[in-house]
């Protein structure tokens, strides 16, 4: 089911009643989220006769909740799952989705608390994007002058 009847699974869910019940912005995103499980669990070789509460623990906290997209679309990701294992269950699809189902719930209070009030997700390293300027280092405009003979001017 992970592999190439995945996404025909994810498109006639979209089609679906339980798809309804979502809230508009998960339904937005929905094709892209389930289709970034699906990635994920290729990725690290689950299979859905080998999956585990342990895998899904594994792609939703550490790939899924990092996505990007915004904190309120992040936080329905288990709604969004349970859903989708719901109608795999009960269309019959794949039944044994039905205890995923449970995995999910289990896991959710956890992955919610995953999250900081801006975003970011913890457990997450800081890495600043820049390099620190001193005085007396070369200007990054590459001028060739001093940083306080050039644009220290400028951003002070």
């Amino acid at each position: 089911m992970i592999t190439s009847d995945f996404d025909a699974f994810i498109d006639e869910f979209i089609l679906s009643q339980e798809f309804l019940f979502l809230s508009s912005d998960v339904k937005e995103h929905a094709a892209g989220l389930l289709g970034s499980f699906a990635a994920a669990c290729r990725r690290r070789g689950f299979a859905p006769d080998t999956f585990s509460i342990a895998a899904l623990e594994e792609v939703l906290m550490n790939h899924l909740a990092r996505l990007d997209t915004p904190l309120a679309v992040r936080r329905m990701v288990p709604k969004l799952l349970s859903s989708f294992f719901d109608y795999l269950t009960q269309s019959g699809r794949f039944p044994p989705a039905g205890a995923w189902t449970e995995w999910v719930t289990a896991l959710d209070e956890r992955y919610q608390e995953k999250f900081r009030d801006d975003g970011s997700v913890k457990g997450e390293t800081f890495r600043k994007r820049y390099t620190d300027v001193n005085r007396n280092d070369p200007c990054p405009c590459g001028s060739g002058k001093k940083f306080k003979k050039c644009c220290m001017n400028i951003i002070s």
